[in-house]
Order: structure tokens, then C-alpha cells, then sequence
């Protein structure tokens, strides 16, 4: 039980830092604040900085995009636990996202 905490933590934490750094590279900074999603799930939600469309679909996607890349280099050095984590992160993210989700910005 606390393998699982420890990597949805992680995972959520590599999530943000990705947009993070994403924006940060555009020239913007991205405050965070704490938040429930549907069904009370914690995370940390952020408004999108005004910026061209393309730049604001790289930062959205770059949450999942980092995730993702650490998930994999991390089973391929021998914690399996991490893509699990990653595909069951991805695979729930629209159930509870709500109005901050990631995906609203491909949409138009």
C-alpha cells in the first residue's frame, strides 16, 4: 500500500513539473494551488498563462508527456511499478480532472 502512495505521489509530482517546465521555457511561471477534483481526489491545479494556442497545447501536454518519459526510463531500470502508475494516472485523469483538466485545452 504505501509502494502505491509513494508512486502516485511521484507521478503527480513529475506531472506538474513537467507543465512547469514547459512554461518556464515559454517565459512564463505557473503557480500552483491545492485542489479536490471530483470525487475528492487531491492535486494541484494551475490557470494557463495567456500565450499563442500551440505554445498553451505544449504545456498542457507536457504533464503527461514528462510523466510518461520518467515512468518509462524508470521500468526500464527496474521499477515496473512506475508505468503502472503512469497508465492507471492517464487512464482515470478524465474521471476526476473536472474543470482543470489537461485535455480542455485540444479542444476547438
Amino acid at each position: 500500500m504505501m509502494l502505491v502512495l509513494v508512486c502516485a505521489f511521484f507521478c503527480g509530482v513529475v506531472h506538474e513539473l513537467g507543465h512547469y517546465l514547459a512554461a518556464l521555457y515559454f517565459g512564463k511561471v505557473l503557480r500552483f494551488r491545492f485542489s479536490f477534483g471530483r470525487f475528492y481526489v487531491p492535486r494541484y491545479i494551475w490557470n494557463m498563462p495567456q500565450m499563442e494556442r500551440w505554445k498553451q497545447r505544449v504545456v498542457a501536454v507536457s504533464g503527461f508527456a514528462t510523466e510518461g518519459f520518467v515512468a518509462g526510463a524508470l521500468c526500464g531500470g527496474g521499477w515496473p511499478w512506475m508505468a503502472g502508475a503512469f497508465v492507471v494516472h492517464l487512464a482515470a485523469y478524465p474521471f476526476y480532472a473536472g474543470t482543470a483538466s489537461d485535455f480542455k485545452w485540444f479542444k476547438e
